[in-house]
């Protein structure tokens, strides 16, 4: 099959076939972004181009439409972490031309870095670096021509209802428009996630509220709210979190376990997949975690209630052997007692107990003479 014709020159029309992606540059940063000697400042243009790919928020589609009724952010935090040696081995940089290339982004007002302590699961990991962005300086560095312009997108917008849209018109007020009135995409992803579920019905609980002040979520336990800390950022909408509440309380009762049982493990499960370096979208949520029979990579609800069923097994055969060594130990003794009780009224018993102890007669004697009171002992006394 011969591949379509697009514009008759081969490698034009090779090159459309490619699903190129990456990070973009504007050209107007080689002549912003430079260096002392006024030169095109590459290291700081790459580092900058990858933190606004960071920044610029993914699409969400509806799959039945395909109008984009959503946006969200591409990383779990408030700010995007980074540190220099991420920087460093993504660029092919040392560690010292990346963070100077930082520091001048950072003195050009493009980026700030922010340091922070933070908890790893393990412990504290202290001054984590995370870059925050400057979205009106980037506008700046974007177009310096038109900093003064608020929205310089406002130029090149339309409408497909044949309508022109102003230019002083909000982007939260633009829709691209296929007849119908598309959702307001700027909406919180939780209500989004809410209306769809709506529309398409699952097996999954009743409708979720996803608002307090609407009769949602209002009180969780302490136990939960611990397994919550470690849901990662991505994921933790209020709806996953009143979705995540009404499993936990199934949980509570279907496996017969305590809240401290389940928090405790999915923490060591996030810590451990955190350790084993998987990328959060990766990282089970907590109501995908609570659900049995679900194949998860890692200590799945399955294999920690194993591991319970196990421990409390080797702990019941500890108990157990203790128990029958005591029980021995005091049979042992009540026998002891017994015997002595025996012997006390006996008075051939007293006299060959009496040269078994006699280290004056010698060894070989009192060896013969104890085995002359076992053999009396074992004929004449019956305990019990």
């Amino acid at each position: 099959m011969n591949p379509r014709k697009l514009t008759g020159n081969a490698s034009v029309d090779a090159i459309a076939t490619m699903a190129i992606t990456g990070n973009v540059i504007p050209a107007t940063w080689y002549k912003t972004i430079t260096t002392a000697s006024g030169k095109a400042d590459l290291a700081a243009i790459n580092i900058l181009s990858d933190v606004l790919y960071w920044y610029r928020p993914s699409e969400i589609r509806d799959e039945a439409t395909g109008d984009i009724i959503a946006y969200r952010k591409r990383f779990s935090a408030d700010l995007l972490q980074r540190s220099y040696d991420q920087l460093a081995e993504h660029f092919g940089l040392s560690k010292r031309q990346a963070k100077d290339a930082v520091v001048r982004l950072e003195e050009l007002g493009a980026v700030r870095r922010v340091f922070r302590n933070v908890d790893c699961g393990a412990g504290m990991m202290g001054n984590v670096m995370f870059i925050a962005i400057d979205p009106a300086q980037v506008l700046e560095l974007t177009y310096p021509d038109q900093s003064d312009d608020l929205d310089p997108m406002a130029k090149k917008r339309h409408r497909y209802d044949g309508g022109d849209a102003k230019s002083d018109t909000p982007m939260s007020e633009f829709r691209h428009r296929y007849g119908e009135k598309s959702p307001d995409i700027y909406k919180d992803y939780s209500e989004t996630t809410e209306r769809l579920s709506s529309d398409h019905p699952t097996n999954q609980p009743e409708r979720l509220s996803c608002d307090k002040g609407d009769g949602g979520l209002a009180e969780t336990s302490e136990s939960f709210e611990r397994a919550w800390e470690k849901v990662p950022g991505s994921k933790a909408s209020q709806c996953a979190k009143e979705k995540a509440w009404r499993v936990w309380q199934g949980s509570l009762s279907d496996h017969g376990v305590d809240g401290d049982f389940l928090a405790s493990s999915y923490r060591r499960y996030v810590i451990q997949q955190e350790q084993a370096g998987t990328e959060a979208r990766f990282i089970a949520t907590l109501s995908t975690w609570l659900k049995p029979n679900r194949p998860i990579t890692g200590l799945s609800l399955d294999a920690a209630l194993e591991n319970r069923r196990e421990q409390r097994a080797r702990a019941e055969r500890r108990s157990a052997e203790r128990r029958a060594e005591e029980e021995h130990r005091k049979e042992e003794e009540r026998i002891r007692a017994l015997e002595t009780e025996w012997r006390d009224s006996d008075p051939e018993a007293q006299r060959l107990w009496s040269l078994a102890w006699d280290y004056g007669a010698g060894f070989d004697r009192m060896g013969d003479a104890m085995r002359d009171y076992r053999a009396y002992r074992d004929e004449r006394f019956r305990p019990g």
